[in-house]
Formats: C-alpha cells, sequence, structure tokens
C-alpha cells in the first residue's frame, strides 16, 4: 500500500468535512450578527429607542472585534485553533442571552458587545482554517461554497425571525436566534480538525503585536479596507432597509423577506463565482465590477418601492461577486506564516465597517429626517472599493 496516497485520500475527505464544520460556524456567524434587524423596528418601538440608537445596537456587535482580531488570529497561528473556537461560540449564547433579558439600550449594548466578541473571533478562525486546508487547490471553489453561509443565514434571519417577532414578540425572536450558535458549538466540538501535520506551516513566535502586523504587509491591509467598505456598505442596508419599508406601508414580514432577496443570489452565484476565480483568476477586476453595480443599485433604493424586490434581487447579483475573491486573495497576499494574523486584519476591517457604518446611516437619518443620504453614504463607501483594488494592483 502507497503510504503517502493514503494520506492524501484522508486529507481530501477530511477537508470536506472541513468546509462542512466551517459552513455550519459562519451560519451561526450569520445569524447571530442579523437577529436584531429583522426586529429592530420592534425594539426601538417597545424601548422608545432612536434610529440612531438603533443603529447603534447593531454597531456594538462589531466594536470589540477592531480590538481581539489581530490578537485572535495571533493565537490561532500559535496555538491552535480548537479551544479558542468552542470558547467563542460560548461567547456568542452569552451575548445573546444578555441581550434578550435586557430592559435597556446600555444592557442590550452590552449583550451585543458580547456577542461579537465570540462571532467576530469565528470570522478570525474559520477562513483560515480552509485557507490552510485547502492551500493551492480549490481554494476559490471552497470560499465560493463558505460564503454562501452569510447570504444563507441573513436569508434566514429576515425572514423567519421576523415573522416570529411580528407574530410572538421581539424577545422570542432574539431567544430563538441562541439555537444556530449552540448547534454550531457541538458540531465544532465532535467534527473539528487541525490541518493535518505535514501541510502545516511553522509559525514563528510572536515578537509583538505590533512588528507581527507590520510583517503581515500593507497588502493584506488593503484587502481588509476593501472588505471594510464593502460591509459598511451592506450591513447599514440590511439594517434600515427593513425599517424603511415599513415606514412605506409594508408589514414586519414582507419587509424583511424583501430586504433579505439580497442575499438569495449570491446561493447560486459564490460557488460559480469561486469557480471563475479557480479557473481564470481576475480576481480584483471581480471585485471592482460588484462594487460599481452595488454603487450604482444603492442609490435607486429610497425611491424603489415599488420595484424593491427586483432591485433587492440585483444588488444581490452584484454583490455575490465581492466576497468570495476577497477571501481568496488574501492568501495570495501575505505568508503562510502570517496568515492568522492577516485574517485577524481583515476582521478588525470588518468591525470597523460594521461598527460605523450603521452608525453613520443612522445618524443621517436622524439628521436629515430622510434614507436619501443615508443610502448616498452606503454608495459612496461601495464606490471606494475599486479605488483600493487600483492601490493593490500597483502592489
Amino acid at each position: 500500500m502507497d503510504t503517502n496516497n493514503t494520506v492524501t485520500d484522508k486529507e481530501a475527505r477530511r477537508r470536506w468535512v472541513i468546509l462542512g464544520v466551517s459552513y455550519v460556524s459562519i451560519l451561526a456567524f450569520a445569524i447571530t450578527l442579523q437577529s436584531v434587524p429583522p426586529v429592530l423596528s420592534l425594539v426601538m418601538s417597545d424601548l422608545k429607542l432612536s434610529h440612531a440608537q438603533g443603529g447603534l445596537l447593531m454597531s456594538l456587535f462589531a466594536l470589540p472585534g477592531i480590538i481581539i482580531s489581530i490578537p485572535a488570529g495571533m493565537l490561532a497561528d500559535r496555538y491552535g485553533q480548537k479551544v479558542i473556537g468552542l470558547v467563542s461560540f460560548v461567547f456568542m449564547i452569552t451575548g445573546v442571552l444578555i441581550f434578550v433579558s435586557a430592559n435597556s439600550l446600555l444592557v442590550m449594548g452590552l449583550g451585543r458587545a458580547v456577542t461579537g466578541i465570540g462571532a467576530i473571533t469565528i470570522s478570525v478562525l474559520i477562513p483560515q482554517l480552509l485557507a490552510q486546508w485547502f492551500a493551492g487547490r480549490e481554494i476559490g471553489t471552497a470560499m465560493g461554497l463558505f460564503n454562501t453561509g452569510v447570504p444563507l443565514g441573513t436569508f434566514l434571519s429576515l425572514n423567519f425571525l421576523s415573522r416570529i417577532g411580528e407574530s410572538f414578540g421581539w424577545r422570542t425572536s432574539i431567544w430563538i436566534s441562541i439555537a444556530p450558535p449552540l448547534v454550531a458549538l457541538i458540531v465544532f466540538a465532535l467534527f473539528f480538525t487541525p490541518v493535518l501535520r505535514k501541510t502545516q506551516v511553522t509559525s514563528p513566535r510572536s515578537e509583538g503585536i505590533l512588528l507581527d502586523v507590520r510583517r503581515a504587509g500593507t497588502s493584506s491591509w488593503l484587502v481588509g479596507v476593501a472588505w471594510m467598505l464593502f460591509n459598511a456598505s451592506l450591513i447599514s442596508l440590511f439594517t434600515f432597509t427593513p425599517d424603511l419599508l415599513k415606514g412605506s406601508g409594508f408589514s414586519v414580514t414582507s419587509a424583511g423577506f424583501i430586504s433579505s432577496a439580497v442575499m438569495l443570489p449570491a446561493l447560486i452565484l459564490s460557488p460559480f463565482v469561486g469557480y471563475v476565480i479557480d479557473k481564470i483568476g481576475r480576481k480584483r477586476t471581480i471585485i471592482t465590477i460588484g462594487s460599481l453595480g452595488l454603487t450604482g443599485l444603492i442609490m435607486l433604493v429610497p425611491t424603489a418601492t415599488s420595484w424593491m424586490l427586483l432591485l433587492m434581487l440585483c444588488i444581490g447579483v452584484v454583490q455575490a461577486m465581492v466576497p468570495t475573491p476577497i477571501f481568496a486573495l488574501l492568501p495570495e497576499v501575505t505568508s503562510p506564516e502570517r496568515l492568522g494574523v492577516s485574517f485577524g486584519i481583515i476582521s478588525t476591517c470588518l468591525n470597523l465597517g460594521i461598527m460605523m457604518g450603521p452608525a453613520a446611516a443612522g445618524f443621517m437619518r436622524y439628521a436629515t429626517g430622510s434614507y436619501q443620504a443615508s443610502y448616498a453614504l452606503m454608495a459612496g463607501l461601495a464606490f471606494l472599493i475599486p479605488m483600493v483594488m487600483l492601490q493593490l494592483r500597483h502592489r
């Protein structure tokens, strides 16, 4: 028997199991992240919150990630991922419990922050794990399949949680959102496996967080800035479009469904985009095309009430062109031993986007009394992504 071939076959089978574990984990991340927007109007009404305060609840989810993302990636580089992953799921569940039990903005904000600590750490570990298992082979396909998790989680949240919230109250909806991270905790504990020893890269000793970040390279930060701009735009869209539609006469359930339609095309297109990347590359070009399309279509949202479902589907087509090439691009611009740090960098940028985007969009709505300025801000953020890709190409 050829031992090398046996190990290779085992690894080939195991990496698809790891993709399954990763998928369940990122699905839990997405549902936890998006558990508030479907019932945000109900929360604001119940607790007499302003739109700016509602946006803040969404943003506080990301605040801890700005601080912990890079250290989490460094710890995963050096000490492995299983313990950190399990603790992260516990944080997610605990934060939801705090939020659902709260009766004030302060305690709710604390709950969202605790949830964010766990969820954002998971968002660092899982892409890193996939990049290790699929290094040099079918990484585009793997990332494409993986990136359907966030669209699917968002779709489920905006539809089912909004329906539950409308029928039984927003607290019941939030209680239900505990189930996905609990299931993910069990799956992760049972099926997680670190990359096989023969394919691992020995990580260097830490010489300090600043030096480690510096050695990750400027290109990692450019990828992170693009990811920040994309998420600031898209998360703001998900946060306030249900409220925009509700203000136009739609029910909470209908508003949630129409808003969630953005995610439907990605369920089909993300794997296709990953396949195209594996065959022809052109990651920066694909990101640029998707971002420019996103810019133009978001500008139409405030005035497109009568054909909003079609518009959301079109936005879904162009936005599906961004996440997969972003995640597939990062392993190309950083060294293998700094991969965890680099994923920590883009997670830090992701959290900056999640924190600043909805808060800024909510403030614009509060200051102007209209959503027109809020959606212009979202479009402007998307427009900056091609500028970042141009800088990355020069490097």
